[in-house]
């Protein structure tokens, strides 16, 4: 076995076969099966000489080659696995003439050095090990090995280097010490993506050698790289966290509307991709997202890319806004553009609860904590309109800005649009320069055809698969925890059920922070919030483990829709808090309602009677209102949460008791009001919010985002969450 091994080394086409430390994927089988977990992949290898024939396959981490020298045939099987950290440990078995087993090992220590070691188990131990070096990363590879077996120690030696001039061509040149032999070998190696050949000549028998590699996946080429449109199909709503389901049981979570800003961005570096089409199916995400997605597609135009919308309809000013990030805006001859304004409604239930026989206690600080309103009023107090009405200044200016900046117009004209007119069916659209195309979509091919000639199609889900072999020695990247706190905070785990996905639960939640506190491999932790608060005691155990998170690492804020009350709350301890211009946050402030549903009960002829000790031992059935004194006390209850409420922010956020008081009082904010009182430190996305904990973590180059919660309980008919009366709770404002 060894002999066919010593020969195989001296003629294999592809360079990296020849040593321990350095093959991946296909050149793994009857090299050292730890490359087979390095890139795994679904590759066929076909190699040639007139000597040898060796035709591999691998699929993933699995791998399966034949090698016929002259009447000798031999087989193996094989496995890799890539270990956390550097190292890639293999296995395989080979069978044939002789048997044995094989054990392979390959660390990638950093981007300059890789090591490799093989050993045969069978009659006799066949070993080899070697050290590869790239002192100019992939452009200049320099390798050697030495190989013995069993106790006679005889030795022999490899030494090579490859250059690579230019991506997807490699020349390369080897020499062999075998027994007191010397031999060489030469070589040239060509990608043209899925497709790699590789010649070399050796100076053992004066032969050529060939081979062939086909991939599922390209390798970097020196051919010009095919010109593509990315497409996107844009929906009205995204999760911040999506989770997976199989029969509506949650089996894992995974990054939703970031990874779709990250998918985006990462677009800027691919020079295959000239134009970005956006399909929107009806209206755009809330005001917060689509300003986070505008963002990023102005990136990507002043990256050279070109952006196109289609729609058949652009229904909506804030829709209409994100179409206005495109270089031109499609829509069809059927369709027509609605920009009535933005408004904010909420719905009262007072008269309801008066139907029924439902009454309330209500205790609460600030007179804009208006969440209480919708079960204590038929409609909006002073106070509520007043907050709400600069909401929609801080989001309805800067939207005709956008939208006359891109159409050519001034503000005043479009404001007119808006005020005189709101609805425009195509032709006049088009007449106002509203659209600058109309065509239905199965037009949209040949016209984006013509316009920019040739180009490949492809969905940007599958764009970004679609990556290029990375054949750099990277280590495990650094990694930067995404924890995404998307719904109403609840105590307990905030377990999911059938019917409510999105829960913050005060004992999950921390416990995650823990665990990133004492997790060294965690470089950084970026806290997503969009939630309107909940359970007081529930954020402030979140709030809690997130400081102690903060004493050992940065943790940065991305606030997205919206980030108020006890969603504030938990941002305040964060080393840089990041708010869109368009989301809705503060509200600082705390209320304490009790139901009382004796009059329900009246109109349902259900009577109760109990007996009881203790003056308050019935304050809770709500079966009457509070006593003067129980109220009383509830006042003082809710006034030191709402202290303990001021006392953080003003901690955290560096101002005084009075400020923060001023500030609170329940009053909501837009992320540009809150930049401008310094309730947040910046306005941006959550790209801008990764940055900053790269640069905070002091990382360079790309990392790893790992998303928690990762595993949420569930309960087919519940949930384990509980709710106290004390809440830290903003209303949920819709603005369309």
């Amino acid at each position: 076995m060894m002999n066919v091994l010593i020969f195989l080394l001296a003629i294999h086409p592809f360079y990296d076969a020849n040593f321990s430390a350095l093959p991946i994927r296909s050149v793994s089988v009857f090299s050292n099966p730890a490359g087979l977990g390095l890139r795994p992949g679904s590759e066929l290898l076909f190699t040639y000489h007139p000597d040898v024939i060796m035709p591999a396959i691998t699929a993933s981490h699995l791998g399966f080659g034949l090698m016929k020298i002259d009447s000798i045939t031999t087989y193996e099987i094989g496995a890799g696995y890539k270990l956390p950290g550097a190292l890639s440990i293999g296995y395989a078995y080979q069978w044939g003439d002789a048997s044995s087993h094989v054990l392979g090992l390959i660390g990638r220590m950093n981007r300059y050095i890789s090591i490799g070691y093989r050993t045969t188990v069978g009659s006799t131990m066949h070993m080899s090990g070697g050290i590869g070096l790239r002192p100019h990363e992939k452009y200049l590879t320099l390798s050697a090995d030495v190989e013995y077996e069993g106790i006679d120690s005889i030795l022999n030696f490899y030494y090579g280097a490859v250059v690579q001039p230019v991506s997807g061509v490699k020349l390369n040149f080897h020499t062999a010490h075998i027994d007191t032999d010397f031999y060489w070998n030469t070589g040239l190696e060509l990608s043209f993506g899925k497709i790699k050949v590789a010649g070399a000549y050796s100076s053992r028998d004066e032969k050529f050698s060939a081979g062939i590699i086909l991939s599922s996946e390209s390798y970097a080429t020196f051919l010009p790289p095919r010109k593509k449109l990315s497409r996107l199909q844009l929906k009205d709503t995204y999760a911040e966290m999506e989770q997976r389901r199989f029969l509506g049981i949650p089996f894992g979570t995974r990054q939703g509307f970031t990874k779709l800003l990250s998918d985006l961005q990462s677009l800027i570096k691919r020079d295959d991709i000239e134009v970005i089409l956006i399909e929107m199916e009806t209206r755009a995400p809330s005001a917060a997202q689509s300003e986070e997605l505008r963002s990023v597609l102005t990136a990507l135009r002043d990256s050279g890319k070109d952006i196109v919308f289609y729609g058949e309809n652009y229904h909506g000013t804030i829709t209409y806004e994100l179409a206005c990030a495109a270089d031109e805006i499609i829509m069809s001859p059927s369709g027509s553009v609605f920009i009535p304004g933005l408004a904010i409604r909420r719905f009262y239930v007072k008269g309801t609860f008066e139907k029924l026989g439902l009454e309330t206690d209500v205790i609460h600080i600030g007179k804009y904590k208006s969440a209480i309103e919708t079960l204590t009023r038929i409609d909006m107090s002073d106070a509520d309109r007043e907050q709400n009405e600069r909401v929609l200044d801080d989001i309805y200016y800067p939207a005709v800005a956008n939208i006359a900046r891109s159409r050519g117009k001034t503000t005043q004209e479009v404001e007119e649009l808006i005020n005189e007119a709101a609805y425009f069916n195509s032709d006049d659209a088009c007449t106002l320069g509203l659209v600058d195309t109309l065509l239905y979509d199965f037009e949209l091919a040949d016209y984006l055809s013509e316009k920019y000639g040739p180009l490949e199609m492809v969905d940007i889900t599958k764009g970004i698969k679609h990556n290029i072999i990375d054949e750099t020695w990277n280590t495990q990247k650094p990694k930067i925890a995404l924890v995404i706190a998307e719904g109403m905070i609840v105590g307990g785990t905030g377990e999911q059920s059938l019917l409510q996905t999105h829960l913050i639960g005060g004992d999950t939640f921390a416990r995650v922070f823990e665990e990133l506190r004492k997790d060294r491999s965690i470089k950084a932790v970026i806290l997503r919030i969009n939630s309107g608060g909940g359970d007081a005691l529930a954020t402030e155990k979140i709030t809690r483990a997130v400081q102690r998170c903060t004493e050992e690492k940065p943790v940065i804020v991305s606030m997205g829709r919206t980030a108020g009350s006890g969603g504030y709350y938990i941002a305040c301890p964060a080393d840089k808090i990041y708010a869109n211009k368009s989301t809705l946050t503060g509200s600082i402030g705390v209320f304490d309602i009790r139901l009382v549903t004796a009059g329900l009960y009246d109109k349902l002829g259900i009577t109760w009677d109990y007996v009881k000790k203790g003056t308050h031992s019935d304050a809770f059935w709500g079966l009457r209102h509070m006593t003067d004194d129980e109220l009383e006390r509830e006042r003082k209850e809710v006034r030191w949460w709402y202290n303990r409420f001021i006392k953080m922010v003003a901690q955290s956020r560096r101002m005084s008791l009075a400020d923060v008081d001023s500030l609170g009082q329940g009053r909501i904010y837009s992320g540009t009001h809150a930049q401008e009182l310094g309730l947040i430190d910046e306005t941006g996305s959550f790209l801008d919010a990764l940055s900053a904990a790269k640069e905070l973590a002091q990382i360079d180059g790309a990392v790893e985002i790992v998303v928690y919660p990762q595993n949420m309980g569930f309960s087919l008919f519940g949930t384990t969450s509980r709710q106290s009366s004390i809440a830290y709770l903003m209303p949920d404002v819709e603005i369309q």
